[in-house]
Formats: structure tokens, sequence, C-alpha cells
């Protein structure tokens, strides 16, 4: 028995010598006031936890985690800012940092309609930039009331700091152009109506119409976004979202 607490002492003091099994077994069993000693510790030593160690852990000390720069465990992450159930700030502390998302996982939230889970990720500077084009653009469309969560400008803010550290990419020149069409450019329309003359589309009022814009041109080939870029004096080596608005500079 001596030996087993020596043990559980020597991970509580030096969880950089612990094994997974024995930080899951002292999460599960620890006093609270403890159990923050052992987490404080393992912050010192930026250890890196398993999303399912993380799990075991209650709302506050996920979130104390996620506060923490060197915590990547994105999916986990994602996951507890997904949910509802938790308290908007703690949400935001999980999304806010070392996030980023596919088209596919973006585009389950974008299904989703809610304004407040978009906000818990508009500022990460991970996230891609055409997925901030569209989180300015929802939350500027249908703002939430959560004082503690991003608005429609500090996505802005973050876009710009996304832009500045990952560059332009293929997405963000496509998302232009999504953006252009909602805009009623003719250049963009005739075109898409030519190449897909049955593209899914979405009621003008509907902020994920330019999601759905940018799925439609996502489908077409090089050759053809050439085509649309050229048609509307766009560059896929400038900014977006600096004016004061909703909208996108196409210039």
């Amino acid at each position: 028995m001596e030996a087993i607490r020596n043990h559980a002492a020597t991970a509580l003091n030096h969880p950089q010598l612990a094994d997974v099994q024995d930080l899951d077994t002292l999460i599960r069993t620890l006093p609270e006031q403890e159990l923050w000693q052992l987490l404080q510790n393992i912050i010192d030593h930026e250890i890196e936890l398993k999303d399912d160690t993380l799990a075991q852990l209650d709302d506050r000390m996920q979130a104390f985690l996620f506060l923490q720069e060197y915590v990547g465990n994105r999916s986990a992450r994602i996951e507890f800012a997904r949910a509802p159930r938790h308290m908007s700030y703690l949400r935001d502390a999980a999304g806010s940092r070392n996030v980023w998302m596919s088209d596919e996982e973006f585009s389950q939230l974008v299904g989703h309609g809610d304004s407040l889970t978009l906000a818990c990720f508009a500022r990460s500077e991970q996230m891609k930039p055409h997925h901030l084009v569209y989180t300015m653009h929802k939350l500027a469309m249908q703002p939430h009331r959560d004082a503690l969560l991003a608005t429609a400008d500090d996505a802005r803010i973050t876009l710009k700091k996304a832009i500045e550290s990952q560059g332009n990419s293929p997405e963000l020149a496509l998302m232009r152009l999504a953006k252009a069409a909602l805009d009623g450019s003719s250049a963009v329309e005739n075109v898409l109506e030519q190449h897909l003359p049955h593209a899914q589309l979405l009621p003008g009022g509907d902020p994920r119409g330019l999601w759905q814009a940018y799925l439609n041109l996502k489908n077409l080939d090089g050759k053809v976004i050439r085509e649309l870029l050229e048609g509307v004096s766009m560059s896929t080596s400038r900014p977006v979202g600096t004016s004061e608005d909703s909208s996108i500079s196409l210039h």
C-alpha cells in the first residue's frame, strides 16, 4: 500500500515521469484540489494529453488546458466548442486557438446554422481564411447576443492575421468568386450558368448561400476558374474582408 501511495505521489508531483495510464488513474481518483495541482504541473512541463484523457476532466479543467498555447488536441477542442451544453466562455477557450478544419468538417458547422457555435472558432488564427470569410459573413448577417463570443468584427481581425501567417490560397480565391456571385456580378453569373446550369442555390437572405456558392465553384475545373477570375478582374493574391461592413473586398 505504501508503494502505491509513493507511486501516486511521484506521478502527481512529477507528471513528466508518469505514463498515460498513471495520469488516467490520477484524473479519475484524485480529490479536486490535488487534481488542480496535477493539471498545473502538467502545464508547467507542457505535457501533452490524449483526447480521451482530456475528456475525463470536468468543463473548467478542460478549458483551463485549452487556454494553453501548447495544447493541441484539435479534435477535442472542436468537439468541446461545438457542444452547447458548455458555458460560452469555456467553448471560446477551446475554439479560439489551435483549431482548423477541412471543408467537410466546416460544412457541418455551416449546416447547423448556429452563429454562436461559429463564433467559438472566430478567434483562432489557425482557421483557414476562407472559413473565416464565411464566419464573418454569417456573424454580420445573423449576429448572436453573447457578449463573451466573437463578433463579425473580431472575425475580420482574425482573418487579417490568418492571411498574414498562412498566405492566400485557391480556396480563398473561390470564396471571393462566391461572394461576387452573390453580389450579382454578371461575369460570374454568366459563367456559372454556362458550366453549372443546375447548381444548387439558396435564398438570397440565407448566409449559407455563400458557402453553397463556394462549393459550386469548387466543382469547376481550373480553366473555368481562371476565366471567372479574369471576368471580375480579381487576383488570388489580394486580401479580403477589409471593409467596415460584411462585404468582401474584391479589388
